[in-house]
């Protein structure tokens, strides 16, 4: 039993959360600790990460609750460069439904977070509900470990496996070579099991007189909300892309001005584009996987 609260956190994997503790609270060298947990939807991911959020409170005697965890990376993202010794968990909830544009966005978000945070002693619990939709430098260079959540037999619930640090790259190149997610091959074989329902309030031990589920239920419905916003957004980047591309067009400008019937200073405005929404620049090495033609930037 740990916490507060009483609940049960499988030994084994307790061991590998407080060395990832001591690392994240030594005061020399500094260092951060990054833990992922990573399933499909519904099989338990958040249930897991404040469970383990809650244990890292106490021992670290840090404060956590509804209000460290986040859907919005960048709101994340503002509150961890400006704080230390934090607790957090950034809560994907549906990545795997966007498109490739803002996948790499919040990819790029999330690797600069990584980067800027080492120092600050932060414990980072990253939600994921597949590996494959992020870079090596997210899944297996910067993370202390993985526990994959999973259901049994695909009908009961709350069960992991741990995947050490040291396996995480196999698991990556399993699936970059042949396209498989082979979770159970890179497991721990002593680290695995069940873990507690902590946020239902039918489980006896639950931690909800502490985390207000309705303000965490609420955030989510937000963020699956603005998935149409960043729909939105994406339009609108591409067709800055798309002017940036005339900007760029190996023609003379006065050629340019007469073809596309724009003065100088919208052509220069136009090129300077990146420098304001260097997402565009991403959007232009996607589109040019694909045969060279400008105008799918607007399809």
């Amino acid at each position: 039993m740990v916490t507060k609260f009483n609940y049960y956190l499988e030994k084994n994997l307790l061991k590998k959360i407080d060395m990832m503790l001591l690392r994240c609270s030594q005061k020399n060298p500094k260092r951060d600790a990054v833990l992922l947990c990573e399933g499909e939807e519904g099989q338990g991911k958040t249930t897991m990460s404040v469970a383990v959020g809650y244990y890292a409170a106490e021992k670290l005697k840090r404060i956590f609750n509804h209000t460290r965890v986040f859907f919005d990376l960048n709101k994340m993202i503002d509150f961890l460069k400006n704080t230390e010794e934090e607790i957090a968990v950034w809560d994907e909830p549906a990545l795997h439904a966007l498109s490739t544009d803002t996948s790499t966005k919040i990819v790029r978000n999330l690797t600069r977070l990584l980067m800027m945070s080492r120092k600050k002693r932060h414990f980072l619990i990253i939600n994921l509900a597949y590996f494959n939709k992020f870079n090596d430098y997210i899944v297996w260079q910067r993370p202390l470990g993985m526990i994959h959540v999973y259901s049994r037999n695909e009908v009961q619930a709350g069960r992991f496996i741990y995947i050490k640090k040291r396996k995480l790259e196999y698991l990556w190149q399993d699936w970059r070579r042949k396209r498989k997610r082979n979770y159970k091959k890179w497991a721990s074989k002593r680290i695995r099991g069940t873990f507690p329902d902590v946020m239902n309030p039918d489980y006896k031990n639950n931690v909800l007189s502490d985390f207000d589920l309705k303000y965490y239920e609420s955030e989510k419905d937000k963020a699956i909300a603005a998935i149409g916003a960043v729909d939105k957004e994406k339009k609108d980047l591409k067709f800055l892309a798309l002017k940036y591309l005339v900007a760029m067009v190996p023609m003379r400008t006065q050629d340019k001005k007469k073809c596309f019937n724009v003065s100088d200073v919208t052509l220069f405005k136009w090129k300077k584009l990146p420098e304001k929404y260097p997402e565009i620049i991403d959007i232009i090495k996607e589109k040019s996987k694909e045969p060279v033609k400008p105008y799918l930037l607007i399809n």
